[in-house]
Parts: C-alpha cells; structure tokens; sequence
C-alpha cells in the first residue's frame, strides 16, 4: 500500500506510476496550497521566470503574466507544466536546484523572479542575490488529522510505503502520526525521500528508509517501485 503524501495536483503523477501494478493508494496530502495576493510589482524589472515546483506555474498562469517570458523551470514536470500554461520559452533545469543553478548562470536574463511557497527547502535568491528576486505566491497549509483509511491502513498488517518530497511535508507526517497515536505501527512502514536531508529531522523509528538514487521525480518513483 501506497500513502501519497503530496498535494492534490500531483495525484495523477502518483496514480499515473502505480495504476495497475497492484499496489493500492490512498491519497493524504499533509500540505494544501493556497495562493497568496499577486503582488503589484512583482514583475517590475523582470525578465525571466524561476519555478520549482508546479503548483507556482498554476499560480502565475492565473495572473497577468506574460507568456513570452522566459521559464527556468526546476525539471521535466515543471517545464511541461510551464509550456501546458502556454509560457513559449521553457528551460528544463535538470531536476535538483543545484543544476538549476548552473542553467541560470549560463542563461542571458539580467533579473529573474523566483515565484515560490512560502516555506522553501532551498532558496534560490540567496544562492544568486544579485540575479534572483524571490516573491512567495502560495502558502502550503499543514493538515490536522489522517484520513480514517490511512489511520486503518496502520492498524492493519499491510506493508506501507509513504513518499516524502520535502523535509516539511516529512514533519508534518510525523506529528499526524504522534497525534493518532501510530508512533508504535511503523514496523511494517518504509519512508521513501527524495533527498536525504528530507530525513534529517525524524523523530520517529521507521521500520525502513529509502533514498531515491536521483533527486527527482523518476528517482522517487524508482525508489517506492524497489520498495514495493
């Protein structure tokens, strides 16, 4: 059994992965997005667009943005969330932040906006301060409580696998887990990371931890289909 942890608009990458192959998922999105007020001037002496994530390319397609901007996107699914919002100019980073980095700093623009959430793993503006302006125009809200599937799926004797994409997803887990009381159902648990800094924070014993060999969403799918 697979506990999706991500947000809402990456289902269909999950299910799109996993239909089929006889692994049951249940959905448990541990952070909602909710996008903050466009700023004014955001936009003021920009020319080009950072995104890491796909849920920041939803956001600034819905506000007046210019689609002949150039977009350096974090990787592959980002970039075709990009071009899929009609943006002409799309830059697939790589898949990590670092080689992001190194796409722009051979990339021609003078001053890049760096559209992200408010809580960020990685802020780009302060690797590059003197190309990059970061404005947060989405908030990703912690959940409350599990699902009652996933509480039950716990209490079960199946074999669970839960992927984790950032550290903060990862911590809030953990603490739904500590406020059910599933602290003692890990044994047949394994928690699959992109990178493993996503781990470095746990406070809980794991029955198995994995690393995806690539920080990307391949690496991730790669991993949970070993851990299965």
């Amino acid at each position: 059994m697979i506990i999706n942890t991500r947000p809402v608009e990456y289902d269909f990458e999950m299910y799109r992965a996993f239909d089929g192959c006889g692994h049951q998922l249940l959905a448990c999105p541990v952070l909602t997005s909710r996008p903050s007020p466009w700023p004014k001037t955001a936009l003021n002496n920009i020319d080009a667009l950072i995104v890491t994530s796909q849920i920041a390319v939803d956001v600034i397609a819905r506000n007046p943005v210019s689609r002949d901007l150039p977009v350096f996107a974090v990787g592959s699914a980002t970039a075709s969330a990009a071009r899929n919002a009609n943006f002409s100019d799309v830059v697939d980073g790589g898949g990590t932040a670092e080689t992001l980095l190194s796409v722009i700093d051979a990339a021609p623009f003078r001053a890049g906006l760096y559209a992200s959430a408010h809580h960020v793993s990685r802020d780009l503006a302060l690797a590059r301060p003197n190309r990059i302006r970061r404005v947060a125009v989405y908030e990703m809200e912690a959940a409350e409580s599990l699902p009652h599937a996933v509480v039950d799926a716990f209490h079960s004797d199946e074999e669970i696998i839960v992927p984790f994409y950032s550290p903060r997803s990862f911590q809030v887990f953990e603490s739904l887990l500590t406020k059910h009381k599933l602290d003692d159902r890990l044994s047949r648990a394994t928690a699959v990371s992109i990178h493993a800094r996503v781990l470095n924070q746990r406070t809980l014993r794991w029955g198995h931890m994995h690393i995806a060999p690539k920080p990307d969403g391949i690496g991730m799918i790669e991993a949970m289909q070993k851990a299965a």
